[in-house]
């Protein structure tokens, strides 16, 4: 039986979400200096007093879709059926990837200003930063705990998985449905184009390297 402090919490949470929903679509439309908390309040059906309520400013509405997202790419990474993997096997590789999409398409908006605020020079570069570090520190974490592969210099490691890791699927989430209207491509299609790429390009280079 629901009591009325259930439904309370219940409402309080539905709120709470609304207006972090509304916030990522107002930041990948307009960026995060171009986003208003007007806007944000009238995209979640709430005045603008109640985001207060729960946020103090626009740098913590931001901060929090950033938390949701690592925490949620590190639910991934820990999840038992990844970590029993063997990813010397390419069925492994593309099951991998594909929950690695899954996750991020589901938090398109957030990586849409990931990758619109990532070269600006502003706190919310900071931001963004220590989010992706905190990120590919998993992720190495990962490939060496499954055998996939080891680098003896982690400078070096986090510069591959960075610029040839994970960038290149950042800009297929934020890109891929523009890419689909464009050029009349089904995603599924595209999606396992762009998997066998990626395996075939930056996969196999990490395992080559790590062999050296």
């Amino acid at each position: 039986m629901m009591t009325r402090r259930t439904i309370i919490d219940d409402t309080e949470h539905s709120a709470r979400r609304r207006i972090l929903d509304a916030a990522a679509r107002e930041f990948a439309a307009s960026g995060f200096e171009g986003a208003r908390v007007d806007e944000i309040a009238r995209k979640a059906g709430v005045n603008k007093a109640l985001i207060y309520y729960y946020f103090k400013s626009k740098e913590e509405l931001l901060a929090v879709l950033f938390e949701e997202t690592r925490d949620a790419v590190f639910a991934l990474f820990d999840a038992g059926a990844i970590r029993r993997m063997d990813f010397s096997l390419g069925d492994a590789a593309r099951k991998m990837l594909e929950s690695f999409l899954d996750v991020l398409e589901e938090r398109q908006d957030v990586i849409r200003v990931v990758l619109m605020e990532c070269a600006k020079r502003t706190p919310i570069n900071d931001m963004i930063f220590t989010m992706i570090g905190e990120i590919l520190d998993r992720m190495m974490a990962l490939a060496a705990a499954t055998g996939y592969w080891t680098e003896a210099d982690p400078a070096r490691a986090k510069v591959t998985e960075f610029f040839t890791g994970m960038m290149p699927i950042l800009n297929y989430v934020a890109y891929h449905e523009i890419w689909m209207e464009r050029f009349g491509m089904e995603e599924p299609v595209l999606r396992a184009q762009f998997i066998e790429a990626f395996i075939g390009t930056h996969m196999e280079f990490t395992v080559n390297q790590s062999r050296k």
